[in-house]
């Protein structure tokens, strides 16, 4: 597991450490059932504190992430290898049936094609996303839509089986899952969607120069968070990042000078036409791929 420390960061070492491993979690490069290094051995190769690391492991599992087991340390929660080992094997289907197709003269690009149009219109089914983060919701509700026509939302304080209307399907962040799981009634299920692995995402991208500047610009808390911890991790200069929520009155002006602009998909359609931005999806290919699933067997 490979973690990166900004000492001279505004975001505390501690928080810096949760938001790596909730995103290593959520994108899958942390496994059900896999262990983490000790406390002891991050804090050797990071240069911190025994006790800094262990908060941060406690919180995790505080939050049902990470479990621990007396004598042998912590691990990834076992709650998520059922949704691990699916993903696994959505992956050998798609795959296996790409490769059925190309065999009968078939393009990738006309397979895909295909498969779009009757994903977005030969059910009728509701996607319902469950998010109480206004910001997040706002912007998973948006990834869906450009996919599946037919997506609202509601916090998890509003949630009510009785006002579902029927065939709704539920979908929210898999870190949401214990929450979620708890209120489930008369059978529903949700789609737990797994984040989109940052270092796949920013594969191939140029890293920026020393004297450009970077804006982050996003309506989510959230968001500017860990595009800070990561590009500050990276070792860009504090000085060349400009940290913008879109709820300030100001941040257009704010970003003027930046020649890169790293966003969520939400926040780019605002900046339609500018040079320069990077747009950042949350929810991962292999999630809109098991809604679909789900769709088309509703």
């Amino acid at each position: 597991m490979k973690i990166w420390i900004s000492k001279n960061s505004e975001v505390p070492v501690r928080d810096q450490l949760i938001a790596q491993i909730t995103l290593g979690i959520a994108a899958g490069d942390l496994k059900a059932g896999e262990k983490l290094p000790s406390t002891r051995e991050i804090a050797r190769r990071c240069e911190l504190h025994a006790n800094t690391v262990g908060a941060a492991y406690q919180k995790l599992a505080d939050q049902d992430l990470l479990e621990f087991k007396k004598g042998s340390g912590f691990y990834v929660a076992e709650a998520a290898n059922e949704r691990i080992e699916g993903s696994r094997r959505l992956e050998q289907l798609i795959e296996d049936f790409l490769e059925s197709a190309k065999a009968l003269g078939f393009e990738e690009i006309e397979i895909i094609n295909r498969l779009r149009k009757p994903r977005a219109s030969a059910s009728s089914s509701h996607i319902v996303v469950v998010e109480s983060d206004v910001g997040l919701r706002e912007i998973l509700v948006h990834e869906l839509a450009a996919q599946f026509s037919e997506t609202s939302s509601i916090s998890l304080e509003e949630y009510s089986a009785e006002l579902l209307q029927p065939g709704a399907i539920l979908a929210a962040m898999f870190d949401e899952k214990p929450k979620i799981d708890a209120v489930l009634k008369d059978g529903q299920k949700c789609v737990y969607l797994k984040g989109r692995s940052v270092s796949a995402s920013m594969s191939g991208e140029a890293r920026p120069s020393a004297d450009e500047l970077v804006a982050v610009l996003s309506g989510w808390d959230g968001f500017l968070t860990f595009a800070r911890i990561m590009l500050l991790a990276a070792k860009l200069d504090p000085g060349n990042l400009i940290v913008r929520s879109t709820k300030d009155a100001d941040w257009k002006n704010a970003i003027k000078t930046s020649s890169i602009i790293i966003c969520d998909s939400l926040t780019a359609e605002s900046l339609d036409g500018r040079v320069g931005v990077r747009p950042f999806r949350i929810v991962s290919d292999e999630s809109l791929a098991e809604l679909s699933s789900v769709i088309q067997q509703s």
